[in-house]
């Protein structure tokens, strides 16, 4: 009973990131006025929306917002960088690192100051799924390439 519950609202949940998501998409006004707030905020929400389907400490995600990969990665840590990366829409079909789709993204959840660093860094990183064929490691290693790069500009959910 209690995975009925769940699952529906879990599906409730999807159903409301898709339909803000989508008016983001439709307006621009919105999607251009992303500010450094706006953004932190959404960060917050990618966690919380990750958050509790893997196993890791909440002190590892602070180090990770932070840009400190300083160690070894659990598989459940690889996962959760792969859901962020999912709910940011930045994955393909299949579940792969599109570099394409994060570029694509960018003008619509980051805001101006970060745009351009983002893009430099993941130009700079744009190669590294390809050394991982786990989807999870993918997204967990571009983003340790990433915020190795410039870790002053470097933000995670």
């Amino acid at each position: 009973m209690g995975t009925a519950r769940s699952t529906s609202c879990w599906h409730r949940s999807w159903q409301l990131l898709l339909l803000l998501l989508g008016l983001l998409l439709l307006s621009p006004k919105l999607c251009d006025a992303v500010t450094m707030q706006q953004f932190l905020q959404s960060l917050d929400m990618m966690r919380n929306g990750c958050m509790g389907k893997f196993k890791v400490p909440l002190d590892t995600l602070d180090r990770l917002r932070d840009g400190d990969f300083s160690f070894e990665p659990s598989q459940d840590l690889l996962c959760y960088t792969k859901c962020v990366a999912q709910l940011a829409g930045i994955l393909t079909k299949k579940g792969d690192f599109s570099v394409n789709k994060a570029m694509a993204q960018m003008p619509i959840i980051l805001p101006a100051e970060l745009q351009d660093p983002a893009q430099k860094a993941l130009n700079h990183c744009k190669d590294e799924p390809k050394a991982h064929k786990d989807q999870c490691a993918q997204v967990y290693y571009i983003s340790k390439c990433m915020a190795d790069y410039d870790r002053p500009n470097f933000k995670f959910p």
